[in-house]
């Protein structure tokens, strides 16, 4: 089966996205995402992207790593020589990277860092205004009756699927199992 990118409209073959072990680790990191959120992490990548070639997958990866340990705080700092810290929800970053695309064309590309869109999420969560926009914004999740214990069974048992496809090394699959444990 082939699919058509929706970026460059190039068809390849639907398996091909697959092989590759970089494109793999991506895509699980996806997977844990919010989708709003991964919708705005995705366009928010190519801020980084550097304009002659693409960006490479071990970067995205990195880049990815870096925005979800800072998403999963639960705070925000304008920057790290600070200790001033405010609550930021998953929506406020997403809010924050939207902010971001939209001055797009105001911003000196490519990004180096996630700096900029620290001090605009740092921001967005020290305007009590915006604050309540974002929160009405963004949609409540529906548990569909699971008890903590089962999510958090469900989630483990995602990741060592994971890492018996091969999408997941070993040593990721621990780690995350790791911090799933440490967040209970």
């Amino acid at each position: 089966m082939r699919v058509q990118c929706p970026c460059c409209g190039e068809q390849f073959p639907l398996e091909a996205g697959f092989l590759d072990d970089e494109g793999k680790r991506l895509a699980a990191q996806f997977a844990d995402i919010e989708p709003r959120l991964g919708r705005a992490v995705l366009g928010y990548l190519r801020l980084f992207s550097p304009a002659k070639r693409g960006l490479r997958t071990t970067r995205a990866i990195k880049l990815v790593e870096e925005l979800m340990i800072a998403v999963n705080a639960g705070s925000v700092t304008r920057d790290a020589r600070t200790a001033d810290s405010k609550p930021a929800s998953p929506a406020m970053w997403t809010a924050g990277i939207d902010q971001m695309l939209a001055q797009r064309e105001r911003l000196s590309l490519p990004l180096d860092n996630h700096h900029y869109l620290r001090a605009v999420v740092f921001g967005i969560a020290s305007d009590p205004v915006l604050v309540a926009k974002v929160q009405q914004a963004s949609p409540k999740k529906a548990r569909s009756g699971m008890t903590m214990q089962q999510l958090h069974q469900e989630q483990i048992g995602r990741i060592k699927s994971d890492v018996l496809l091969g999408i997941l090394s070993a040593e990721d699959g621990e780690r995350r199992i790791a911090t799933l444990g440490a967040e209970a």
